[in-house]
């Protein structure tokens, strides 16, 4: 079986602590996918540059970044950079890995036009180059994965008109597990999992169903949303939202830390079906 590891890109998440427990895991024969997000890489460059990040916030409350013509270059050089980074340290646990070019196996539609909130008032944005998630090429995927590599893919697709497009690092990797009929998608980042408190790690939801995610869905705040988001996305694919600060954070996830969102196969066997 196939497993995906999305690692987030944000601050605080400790890669080479994640890096180094996936080895371990690959070298015991396990098969794995690694998505990751490069948003703390992308603000650096654009800071650089004099280009203060911005976000935009649908009516819903979702939350995503303002990707015009100047920040989606930026963003494609976050992703080539993180790229490197994650094959540089896996390099040195003695894991082969292959970076998709950017953009990569990841396919969307470009938004064209976002109705999103700026200051309170509604306003519609035509410059964003992101896009909805149309599919994803699963066959160059696992020819990689035939070849002994892990393959590494970055949240940048290819839009129809072969245009990069910013897209959403949880749900690439949602789709990316789905399209791979994955075991398990495990989304490593800097908090313990869903929390009914945000200010109490005592509070985390350890397990539920996919059926159950409208019912947990308002406790979620901020990214939160997104990777409840990517639990819906991910067909039928046990989703764990865990902690990447631990000691060995895929173990612990694996074991049962975090929060389980059963798959529809899981799902069955928890209803006594």
């Amino acid at each position: 079986m196939i497993n995906v590891l999305k690692i987030g890109g944000g601050a605080g998440v400790d890669h080479d602590t994640v890096l180094r427990n996936l080895a371990e895991r690959i070298q015991a024969g396990e098969r794995w996918v690694l998505v990751h997000g490069c948003s703390a890489e992308a603000d650096r460059l654009a800071a650089e540059a004099g280009i203060p990040a911005r976000t935009i916030t649908t009516a819903t409350g979702y939350t995503s970044r303002y990707t015009d013509a100047h920040m989606i270059g930026y963003f494609c050089q976050a992703a080539a950079n993180v790229n490197h980074s994650l094959q540089t340290t896996l390099a040195t646990y003695g894991i082969q890995t292959q970076a998709f070019a950017v953009p990569g196996v990841i396919h969307a539609q470009r938004h064209t036009a976002i109705r999103a909130l700026v200051n309170g008032r509604p306003v519609v944005i035509r410059d964003d180059y992101s896009g909805t998630i149309t599919h994803v090429d699963s066959d160059a995927i696992h020819a990689m994965l035939a070849e002994g590599y892990l393959p590494i893919i970055s949240p940048v697709a290819r839009g129809t008109d072969g245009e990069a497009l910013n897209v959403d690092g949880d749900l690439a990797a949602a789709q990316t597990a789905a399209a791979l009929n994955a075991e398990t998608l495990v989304i490593l980042s800097n908090v313990p999992g869903l929390l009914r408190d945000v200010h109490d790690p005592a509070s985390l939801v350890t397990a539920f169903t996919r059926a159950e995610l409208p019912r947990y869905e308002p406790l979620a705040q901020g990214r939160m949303k997104k990777k409840l988001m990517a639990a819906a996305q991910a067909g039928d694919v046990t989703v764990i939202l865990a902690d990447s600060r631990l000691p060995a954070p895929l173990d612990h996830a694996l074991a049962g830390g975090g929060t389980h969102i059963m798959g529809m196969q899981l799902e069955a066997i928890y209803a006594g079906g």
